[in-house]
């Protein structure tokens, strides 16, 4: 099969590896570990001392850059020494909530939204209001949905690292061979459709589309254009059958397994269509995230994105990675230092420059699509103005799982696609009981 295989990095994943709160409870967090949030919303300000603190991170595609922001910081902050902590994805938050537990977490880690609240409501989390306005960071400088995924209960306790939205990319070349004109922002779900069923072609092996397994990059973005949610408004309740626009919008993408449009749940187990498919030439168009841009354009074949199909309304998942400051870290001052400079231009602009990750710091756009040149990647920028950020209930992100799990019940035809947005309905609720 394809050989080609391209490093995979964890945002908000329908697999939903976390904690939840009903974990955290049982744990030491919520005894003596860890102080309340309240008690440490006025941190000592850092007077000068020479001090260690931890940076927890989980992607080593990062790293150089991230030793560049290390760099940099030490030259404002020379008495301060910051020690990388790589912990890979599959383990990061087991591990990180037992450092938590046992009083020897992170000193400054990567948070995503979906685990946010879970951490913040049990008071592991020192807020960060401080390092904004008189401290330093300007809230107009971020998507104001990067900032909001990091603020919980009117607290914010997390600087902006960077974010992603979602787009289709398209390999050219299948396009020019079939005489079939590229994706441009006039599409509709329809003309996605219909482009799909003209580019597959079975007895090639070839498919029209290649749609994830999981929500961030597939099936979430359509619910959101029909205008559909998972939960309620508090957070407490799936609404997938309910919410009967959700549940059309499921059945809609669901279609596109039953009709062998895109490869299925068996093939992408072990050919993850992101990863192996789409960059091995065997599908035509891949709706994917903007943390992909750089490895497809460095792989120097011929694709390009455009604007993800519009339903009923334009939209697509917007997320970003959160630095935060453990609430037991024996150097508090320090480390909010650290998350401050980490959200300043300074380092957002290396991270742009690195081509990896799009700076959540607005105008720095350009340092990221530089890199890209050649590639329509402005469409991921574009795209934040209509980005909606995912729902995250204080339970933690287990209703994720579960969501997925029947979902691909549904794409593997093994839940009919007429019940699929009541058994969907009925296990998340479940889940939501038991977190």
């Amino acid at each position: 099969m394809v050989s080609r295989k391209i490093n995979r990095r964890g945002f908000v994943q329908s697999s939903a590896v976390g904690v939840s709160a009903a974990m955290l409870a049982k744990s030491a967090l919520a005894q003596d570990a860890t102080p309340d949030a309240s008690a440490v919303a006025d941190v000592p300000a850092y007077n000068g001392e020479e001090v260690t603190i931890t940076y927890g991170v989980w992607d080593s595609a990062q790293q150089a850059g991230i030793e560049q922001q290390i760099a940099a910081f030490k030259e404002v902050q020379p008495n301060i020494t910051v020690e990388i902590q790589l912990t890979p994805w599959s383990d990061y938050w087991t591990k990180l909530q037992t450092a938590v537990a046992g009083g020897e977490a992170f000193d400054v880690f990567w948070l995503n939204s979906a685990n946010c609240p879970v951490y913040a409501s049990a008071g592991a989390l020192i807020p960060v209001d401080s390092v904004f306005g008189e401290g330093g960071l300007d809230k107009a400088n971020y998507p104001k949905q990067i900032l909001d995924l990091y603020n919980f209960e009117g607290v914010q306790y997390g600087t902006p690292r960077e974010y992603d939205t979602i787009a289709l990319f398209y390999n050219k070349d299948i396009f020019d061979a079939a005489g079939e004109a590229y994706p441009d922002d006039t599409w509709d779900w329809d003309k996605f459709r219909e482009v799909a069923e003209k580019l597959t072609d079975e007895g090639a092996g070839q498919y029209g589309v290649g749609l994830n397994l999981g929500g961030q990059e597939n099936y979430t973005n359509f619910v959101l254009q029909n205008e559909g949610r998972y939960l309620n408004e508090e957070l407490t309740e799936c609404i997938v059958a309910k919410d009967v626009v959700a549940g059309e919008a499921l059945q809609w993408n669901t279609q596109f397994f039953l009709d062998g449009l895109t490869p299925g749940p068996d093939i992408q187990q072990s050919n993850p269509v992101s990863d192996m498919l789409f960059p091995g030439g065997v599908v035509a168009m891949l709706p994917g995230g903007s943390f992909r841009a750089k490895t497809y354009h460095d792989l120097g074949m011929n694709i390009d994105v455009a604007p993800l199909p519009q339903g009923k309304v334009r939209a697509t998942v917007i997320h970003g990675l959160g630095n935060v400051v453990w609430s037991g870290s024996k150097n508090p001052g320090a480390a909010l230092e650290f998350a401050k400079f980490l959200g300043g231009e300074d380092a957002e602009r290396i991270l742009g420059e690195s081509g990896i990750g799009l700076p959540a710091y607005m105008g720095l756009e350009d340092t990221w699509l530089t890199s890209l040149e050649g590639m329509n990647a402005q469409v991921f920028v574009d795209a934040a103005e209509y980005g909606v950020i995912p729902q995250d209930p204080v339970v933690g992100p287990a209703w994720q799982g579960t969501l997925g799990e029947e979902v691909n019940k549904g794409f593997a035809g093994e839940t009919p696609i007429d019940v699929l947005p009541q058994t969907i309905e009925d296990a998340v609720n479940a889940t939501l009981q038991d977190s």
